[in-house]
């Protein structure tokens, strides 16, 4: 197909596709690149207004948004105001393309009130049930609002009543009841009670990306069997259409009791006019900062099926590409006893796919499974990649790319405290020594990007296809220029997270600054950090797949991996395009991913395995284009979980490790990685010796420590049948 008839693909997808589920329906059963195009057409069509509300971006079709909404009402003694705007509401339909969290700007649609003497506009007082707040990090407090107070609105419309909070965990749930779909909303903090006087010092912590839209409590990301709405309440009842949805994460410099309001805005001006106990709370929330705990929408099968909802830091998030909260899925074993530890696997998944609400984990696989959501098309965005986007670019004003400011790691963010939640769960029993991640395709991409970026979370990976050098890739590139902008531009990351302490260096203004399209050609990445601990890599690709392409993704990866000393196992396949590979790359006596007692993975995080490189056994690092190709995959070492012989020594001068081919007698270069103790410094000198373990005749050698403080003995015997017993001391 010419590029001239793929753009024409490309306009009769946009033209068609916004909102026809049938022909959604149709692209899915087209052959995966066309089925890219449309997809990736329909998903950048997002012309017209709208930020993002807490949850998600929905498709934008009409309308202009503005930045900054205008204000007016300050009361006048002896003026009459605007009466509420009730006219002219639009039938449910968001045309602003918001779900729930931040909306920008935008204006609303008719039945503002209007100024001018005359024409009356008080509000009723009345009196509300006052509320406690309670604080802590498990427990919750409600504040509901106290005695109202008369006053009038003029501009933006009629405003809230029943403001409540919420406060649980290091977040405050603000709810409250919708005026009406034209009607969009600010939400101001502040340590003291917000009224008339106080409300221009207070925080307006919508202001950075606009008024919230209507139908916050929406969740358009959600998958098959999750409700619609969002939850704020473990096991709870879904909120309904008509209430709106803010959550605000605390920091830790402004804990303490402080006070909430919300006024409402209409046509881009906004009510200023505030009522305690209506839409101002009259008793303070106390609040304390700590880790957010997702919240349980779904439990099923005796709880071994669960979808919880996170909301992340809207404060720190960039809300307009798909939101700021996000469900995933947790699974247990089919016979989970909690009595035991189970290792965790974080499953991500392809281009077009979602996670899936399933009542255990499949396969009778024990282990835990997490399976969060990178939202596409169907679930109203696009795909970051598993990865991230543009830190302060609005993606619902424009369908320019960005190109200015930084690109942040906030896909990763959630992802990374999605596994950490699971972890640290009290109801769940997990084994954080054998936490990993498996992947196809997209999901494989995910996988490898979390496993050499953070180590000290993930034991290892197996990912079939995945994305390797973004930047060469020919196919995928309207994508990411979509997420991180051109490649000339090349924004600087910025790292954040607690688990991204040991990459946080290549953040924008740091020592060692990167741009994004550098920091996702990974070849260069790893060669750069090759002195630094990764997870052990699994890895297949087929020779003829043209969606993540072999010649640019595939083929340059063994050199590498040789070059930058990473531990790896890998297959090339001739003939075979994209596709599931089915764990090919990976040696099930040494990770699991097998079958029956080998399924669930068993290489513990905290132990030390060998970097295996020209390996004669293995193929070249520079394959063909045709037949098939292996590294490393007829060499095992000796393991609690795969003892054929004694364990691994890893002590601060003496390093010990048994390997044994598989296949024939071999030689390799072997660099031990991921070393708990063993950990010489640049340039000593060590010696070696390789002992045949089948009559004890043995090699010896010296090697010195390089630059990057890796000792890698070349030339290795590696021997079948019982192996060879390989000795450094340093």
């Amino acid at each position: 197909m010419s590029l001239r008839s793929q753009g024409d693909l490309r306009r009769q997808i946009r033209r068609t596709c916004v909102g026809n589920s049938a022909l959604r329906r149709l692209l899915s059963r087209l052959p995966l690149l066309l089925l890219v195009f449309g997809l990736y057409a329909c998903s950048s069509d997002d012309s017209g207004t709208g930020g993002a509300d807490a949850g998600n971006t929905g498709t934008n079709t009409t309308g202009t948004t503005t930045t900054g909404d205008a204000t007016t009402g300050t009361s006048t003694t002896g003026s009459a105001t605007g009466g509420s705007a009730t006219g002219g509401s639009t039938s449910g339909t968001d045309t602003n393309g918001s779900t729930t969290g931040a909306t920008t700007g935008g204006s609303g649609t008719t039945g503002s009130g209007t100024t001018g003497s005359g024409t009356s506009g008080t509000t009723s007082s009345g009196t509300t049930s006052s509320g406690t707040t309670s604080s802590g990090t498990a427990t919750s407090g409600t504040t509901t609002s106290g005695a109202s107070t008369s006053g009038s609105t003029t501009g933006g419309g009629a405003p809230v009543d029943s403001l409540t909070a919420v406060h649980r965990n290091g977040q405050t749930f603000l709810t409250w009841p919708e005026v009406n779909t034209a009607t969009r909303y600010h939400v101001y903090r502040h340590n003291s009670p917000i009224n008339a006087e106080s409300i221009s010092s207070a925080t307006r912590l919508t202001g950075k990306w606009g008024s919230l839209g209507p139908d916050t409590s929406r969740n358009r990301h959600g998958s098959a069997n999750v409700p619609a709405n969002f939850v704020i309440n473990d096991l709870g009842s879904p909120l309904d259409d008509s209430t709106g949805l803010f959550v605000y994460t605390v920091p830790s410099s402004q804990q303490g009791n402080y006070y909430y309001a919300v006024t409402t805005v209409v046509n881009g001006k906004e009510n200023i006019n505030v009522s305690a106990g209506n839409n101002s709370l009259s008793n303070a929330v106390n609040e304390q900062s700590g880790t957010p705990r997702p919240i349980l929408v779904s439990s099923i099968n005796g709880g071994k099926g669960r979808i919880y909802q996170q909301y992340m830091d809207y404060e720190n998030w960039n809300p307009t590409f798909n939101g700021y909260a996000y469900d995933f899925g947790v699974t247990l074993p089919h016979n989970y006893n909690s009595s035991r530890s189970y290792p965790v696997q974080l499953k991500l998944h392809a281009f077009g796919e979602s996670y899936r609400n399933l009542p255990e984990t499949e396969f009778d696989w024990e282990i835990i499974q997490v399976s969060p959501i990178d939202p596409g098309q169907d679930q109203n965005s696009r795909h970051s990649w598993w990865y991230g986007y543009a830190t302060d670019h609005n993606y619902q004003t424009t369908d320019l790319p960005p190109s200015q400011g930084t690109v942040s790691n906030f896909t990763e963010q959630r992802v990374l405290a999605a596994v950490r939640f699971v972890l640290n769960a009290s109801d769940i029993n997990s084994n954080s020594q054998l936490t990993h991640i498996v992947g196809s395709s997209m999901g494989a991409s995910g996988a490898l990007s979390l496993a050499i970026r953070y180590p000290n979370v993930f034991s290892g990976i197996y990912a079939g296809q995945p994305m390797t050098d973004y930047p060469a890739s020919p196919t995928f590139q309207e994508n990411f220029v979509a997420l991180w902008g051109q490649q000339q531009s090349n924004l600087p990351i910025v790292n954040a997270g607690p688990d991204s302490g040991s990459i946080s260096r290549f953040s924008v203004g740091q020592s060692a600054q990167t741009g994004v399209w550098d920091w996702m050609d990974h070849f260069e990445q790893l060669k750069r950090r090759s002195g630094e601990d990764f997870g052990f890599l699994m890895i297949d690709h087929g020779k003829a797949d043209r969606v993540i392409d072999w010649d640019t993704q595939g083929r340059p990866l063994s050199g590498a991996f040789t070059e930058a000393r990473v531990g790896y196992t890998a297959n090339a396949f001739g003939g075979v395009g994209h596709t599931w590979l089915a764990f090919g790359a990976v040696i099930n006596s040494m990770f699991g991913l097998g079958f029956d007692t080998l399924a669930p993975w068993r290489y513990p995080l905290a132990l030390s395995y060998p970097a295996i490189h020209n390996a004669t056994g293995s193929s070249s690092i520079n394959p063909g284009a045709s037949g098939d190709d292996s590294y490393n995959m007829n060499i095992e070492w000796s393991t609690a979980a795969n003892a054929f012989d004694s364990p691994i020594v890893d002590l601060a001068n003496r390093y010990e490790i048994t390997l044994r081919s598989t296949a024939a007698d071999q030689t390799a270069d072997i660099t031990p990685r991921r070393t708990q103790q063993f950990k010489p410094t640049a340039g000593r000198q060590c010696s070696w010796t390789a002992v045949k373990l089948a009559d004890g005749t043995s090699r010896n050698g010296s090697s010195t420590v390089s630059g990057n403080r890796l000792l890698t003995v070349t030339g290795v015997p590696v021997y079948a049948g019982r192996g060879t017993r390989l000795t450094i001391n340093c």
